[in-house]
């Protein structure tokens, strides 16, 4: 048992390997030489890795910017120390996650081989902590046996990873960039919201990536210059709100705010252009490689990737989904506050970013300028208020689910604890 929780916990929850055994798989069913495969697998890995390495990186970068609005508005300092945050989350439930993982996987390859819902969701990272909130809601709501916990979790996280990608799937036609895969990411509730959203209140025909401007201002359509200008923007203009003195003692290690905002903007700008670098690597290998995988061994089968893929055909969406749903935090983080709420919520910065962007670029390419707004304001909203509902519910994996509880953590995680609760564990 040590062994098999080794082997899942190290080897199995690093999605760069199943990433690699996928594409091992797919060449060799394509009965591919070595020295076809050799290079193709290590190319796609160190794609996947630059993507989720920088992915990783440049939302650490976000989380100095939490204490510093809670300062502005007086409230209680949470940590933001992610480390720490999983060791605590995992007291009590660190077993379960690992097994209602590594079974989840295994449910959702069959449903995907044996029924019409042919999507392998490969983002081992989000089923990894969905699997976290999948223990704890049935360990901190029910009476279930150890067993029965893992067997009703893998079936639970085997149904949601094929299920978000067949969703998410629905939608993504009018996606420049997603030909080819289906998103697999924990945003899929606030992708169909999104959607339906920007596709009820938008207008397509005036897409926010094709909005006129000025040629002087034209080098601003780079991803990598716009997002580091707002950065740097953002991190100075809360820094002058929070306090410049105290941001220089508490934050920056005794850096001027304006020293600190600039070098914080091109932090993102080096990881995003990190990110973008491994899009183009990792595509141009996983797609090819994933149709062995697809013609031999699961017929059919569409593989659901993360979505950092999409960014670079959406720069102007991805700045303006996290500033729309970091807005929609903020209100409702004050709204809380205003009726007395007896939990402390503050927007997750991470998912803020990450969420709030890919729910732009769904509502811009469904409903444009107005669609990306509308979807991207929305799906703040649900990040704050779900985040309410849910922590209660999740026991010791509370300290997680503050930094990392993106849109369908906190859409069905408290759907599903109430559930529970309605039917009394």
């Amino acid at each position: 048992m040590n062994f098999i929780l080794y082997l899942i916990n190290n080897v199995l929850s690093q999605a760069v390997f199943i990433i690699g055994l996928v594409v091992i798989a797919g060449m060799l069913a394509e009965k591919k030489k070595w020295h076809q495969i050799l290079p193709s697998v290590i190319k796609t890995m160190i794609g996947f890795t630059l993507i989720n390495v920088g992915g990783q990186t440049l939302g650490m970068a976000l989380l100095p910017l939490q204490p510093m609005i809670s300062k502005v508005f007086g409230l209680e300092m949470l940590s933001t120390n992610i480390g720490e945050a999983q060791a605590e989350s995992l007291t009590g439930i660190g077993t379960e996650m690992a097994l209602i993982f590594a079974f989840g996987f295994l449910a959702n390859l069959l449903i995907a081989r044996f029924t019409r819902f042919k999507y392998v969701h490969l983002s081992a990272h989000v089923s990894f902590f969905f699997a976290g909130l999948i223990a704890a809601l049935l360990k901190f709501n029910t009476d279930l046996s150890f067993i029965a916990l893992v067997i009703v979790g893998a079936i639970i996280l085997g149904l949601y990873m094929t299920f978000s990608c067949a969703s998410v799937a629905l939608f993504t036609g009018e996606v420049k960039g997603a030909e080819g895969f289906t998103l697999a990411h924990s945003s899929s509730s606030g992708l169909i919201i999104s959607s339906l959203l920007a596709k009820a209140f938008g207008n397509k025909d005036k897409d926010l990536e094709t909005m006129q401007i000025s040629k002087k201002f034209q080098f601003l359509r780079e991803m990598t210059i716009s997002l580091t200008i707002v950065m740097t923007l953002l991190f100075l203009i809360v820094s002058l709100l929070a306090g410049p003195g105290w941001v220089s003692e508490n934050i920056s290690g005794g850096q001027d705010i304006v020293v600190y905002s600039i070098l914080k903007g091109v932090e993102f700008g080096v990881w995003i252009t990190v990110i973008i670098t491994g899009v183009r690597m990792m595509l141009s290998e996983i797609i090819a490689a994933f149709h062995g995988f697809a013609n031999k061994i699961i017929p059919n089968s569409i593989p659901g990737l993360d979505v950092p893929l999409l960014f670079p055909n959406y720069p102007t969406s991805v700045i303006l989904g996290f500033l729309m749903s970091l807005l929609a935090g903020i209100i409702g983080m004050l709204v809380l506050g205003l009726f007395n709420y007896p939990i402390v919520v503050f927007p997750a910065l991470i998912p803020t970013f990450f969420t709030g962007a890919a729910t732009a670029i769904f509502g811009n390419a469904h409903g444009g300028r107005r669609g990306a707004i509308i979807g991207s304001f929305a799906n703040g909203l649900v990040l704050i208020f779900g985040q309410a509902f849910l922590l209660p519910m999740v026991g010791s994996y509370e300290p997680i689910m503050r930094i990392l509880s993106e849109t369908d953590y906190t859409l069905y995680g408290p759907l599903l604890g109430g559930l529970l609760k309605l039917i009394g564990g």
